[in-house]
């Protein structure tokens, strides 16, 4: 018998896609970099939700900024943006793919300068109107009245963690490991209340509202969702 011959009886019976990808050759890895107010609330969330995914194709870098001003924020990834640039550059590290900032929309000029900015810098914003913590709240009911301050959100939280057997919130606390069995139902409703307020922008009254600034609103369920996507192999644009 031929080499040839031999070689493709070898091979009867093979499937494309093992002929595409040798099981020794892991794919290609997408490096993410989440840059969070402080090293509390949002900090401890997303390192919990990343240590829970168990990302093989993925490295999740989350790094606490400084205070809550989000344009400190969008200042502070800038700068890992640009040291990761001078370092891809020299051969010495690789690049984010994508880096995103958590921030809260509790002050209402940095917040519209900080939006501004990310944008600017190809940084993806990833806000939450009046606080983080509204997110949390998504997580057992859905609601599209607005708050003042972030500590009427914590009101209305405190009342319904109970539900899990917390007496009070706590921003040290691994919320996330709390939440996580109702994770579904949180991104549920912050889709359910993101198609509220662009149904709201539709209305003769609202022709002017900029969604990114509703009140209350959140995004973090479409990091979240993009982290879930990188554990299934998928893609997405945010």
């Amino acid at each position: 018998m031929s080499k040839k011959r031999a070689r493709n009886s070898r091979n009867r019976g093979k499937s494309n896609a093992q002929f595409r990808r040798s099981p020794n050759v892991e794919p290609a890895k997408q490096y993410i970099l989440i840059v969070v107010e402080g090293e509390e609330t949002e900090y401890n969330y997303f390192k919990s939700f990343k240590t829970s995914l168990k990302l093989k194709t993925t490295t999740v870098e989350v790094v606490p900024g400084k205070g809550g001003d989000p344009l400190v924020i969008v200042e502070t990834a800038n700068k890992w943006r640009l040291r990761n640039k001078q370092q891809k550059q020299k051969g010495r590290e690789v690049t984010y793919d994508k880096i995103y900032c958590v921030f809260d929309g509790d002050k209402p000029t940095e917040y519209k300068k900080a939006l501004e900015q990310a944008k600017s810098y190809g940084i993806i914003a990833i806000p939450s109107i009046p606080c983080f913590e509204f997110w949390f709240l998504l997580h057992y009911q859905y609601t599209a009245k607005s708050f003042d301050k972030c500590k009427d959100v914590i009101y209305e939280l405190n009342s319904e963690i109970k539900k899990d057997g917390i007496k009070d919130y706590d921003k040290a606390r691994d919320m996330y490991s709390v939440l996580e069995p109702r994770l579904d139902q949180a991104i549920a409703n912050a889709q359910r209340l993101e198609k509220y307020h662009l149904e709201e922008q539709q209305t003769e009254q609202q022709k002017t509202l900029n969604i990114d600034c509703a009140n209350p609103s959140t995004k973090v369920h479409q990091l979240v969702k993009y982290l879930q996507d990188q554990k299934d192999y998928k893609t997405s644009k945010h």
